[in-house]
């Protein structure tokens, strides 16, 4: 009876003592568990070399960073393009976005992807038509008759009307490309219109040069001077399946027989040879000296699935500036800047960012362009 009494005397600490255990124990197997899946995490990661993937990791996206920037801001400019930035086809292994040599092809560029908004790369071809189209045909133009005063004074007529369509249809005349074609290799014109007293081009008056270029307006001294508009037609006479241009014209100020003070430039293109994710500057307004961009410009650009875009740039004597000191892996720097997205600009390389200008134009004081 005793032993009986003296374990019911004893059965609370039991009962206390099994409970502690019940709840120890758990925890302690679940710190050996943790504990073994750390050391196990750590050898596994040693193992494969966790800390060299990612410092790998940082140095990829470190060496990318450049190609990951926006297109830098380019205006379309007059003797190079808006580059002018996976990218369209190679046009010939040439590195551009800007400027094309003054007898070559437009050069076209790959740029960079920007880092804030991954849209479409793309590149620019500058405005830089052939110098000459006219190239020999089976139609022998120096055998077929023309007569400039009249053609002149015909045409002079229509453009004082500004009626352009009856320009462009009298430039696709034969007699017309035989008087242009008569000039051909020459920087010299066939002039009709009013005269100064020593018989030079003085006053209004319209002109036609070599590769179906013609301008109309103020002369003074012999040369282009005052306000004018000035065309370049390009018209093929063989199958054309690299010029990009179909027409180029300069509107505004000359001084000298070259653009000279507030002026616009506008391009049209065969659709046919448009690439995809290429722009094409169309419109060019801004200031020129001596032919060359020079001073603020507003440009639009177009793409072969005739969509456009605007962009802002700023020359000095036939330089673009600059709008960062970022450059890319091939030396491109931002010269054109998005009028709607100011992260978003196209590069040009500084090599072929020089002496640009009015393309093709045909002058005694430039020379062929």
């Amino acid at each position: 009876m005793k032993k009986l009494f003296e374990e019911d005397d004893n059965e609370p600490y039991g009962m206390e003592k099994a409970r502690i255990l019940v709840a120890v124990v758990p925890v302690v197997l679940i710190l050996l568990i943790l504990g073994f899946m750390l050391i196990k995490s750590r050898i596994g990661g040693e193992n494969n070399n966790g800390d060299d993937l990612q410092q790998s990791i940082m140095d990829y996206a470190d060496e990318n960073k450049n190609d990951q920037a926006e297109d830098l801001f380019v205006p379309a400019d007059s003797s190079s393009a808006l580059s002018s930035p996976s990218a369209p086809a190679d046009t010939g292994g040439e590195e551009a976005g800007s400027t094309a040599s003054p007898s070559g092809q437009p050069k076209v560029e790959k740029q960079p992807e920007r880092e804030t908004d991954q849209s479409r790369p793309e590149s620019v071809v500058s405005p830089t038509p052939y110098k000459e189209v006219m190239e020999a045909a089976k139609k022998d133009y120096s055998k077929i008759a023309y007569h400039k005063e009249e053609q002149l004074r015909d045409m002079m007529a229509y453009w004082a009307d500004n009626n352009q369509k009856a320009l462009d249809d009298l430039a696709y005349l034969d007699h017309y490309i035989a008087m242009s074609y008569s000039l051909r290799g020459t920087s010299d014109f066939y002039y009709y219109g009013d005269t100064d007293s020593k018989g030079n081009p003085g006053g209004k008056g319209i002109a036609v040069y070599a590769d179906n270029q013609y301008y109309y307006g103020d002369w003074k001294d012999g040369v282009r001077s005052g306000n004018g508009t000035w065309i370049h037609y390009h018209i093929h006479l063989t199958e054309n399946k690299n010029d990009l241009y179909t027409y180029h014209q300069y509107t505004g100020s000359w001084a000298g027989d070259l653009p000279e003070g507030e002026g616009s430039e506008h391009y049209d293109y065969d659709k046919s040879l448009l690439q995809e994710r290429v722009s094409y500057v169309a419109n060019l307004i801004g200031s020129y000296a001596k032919g060359l961009v020079n001073g603020k410009f507003y440009m639009t650009s177009i793409y072969a699935d005739e969509s456009s875009k605007e962009w802002n740039a700023e020359a000095k004597n036939g330089v673009w500036n600059y709008l960062t000191d970022v450059k890319d892996k091939k030396g491109n720097r931002a010269v054109y800047v998005d009028v709607n997205d100011p992260d978003n600009y196209t590069w040009m390389h500084p090599k072929n960012n020089a002496n640009i200008g009015v393309p093709c134009l045909l002058s005694k004081n430039r020379g062929k362009n």
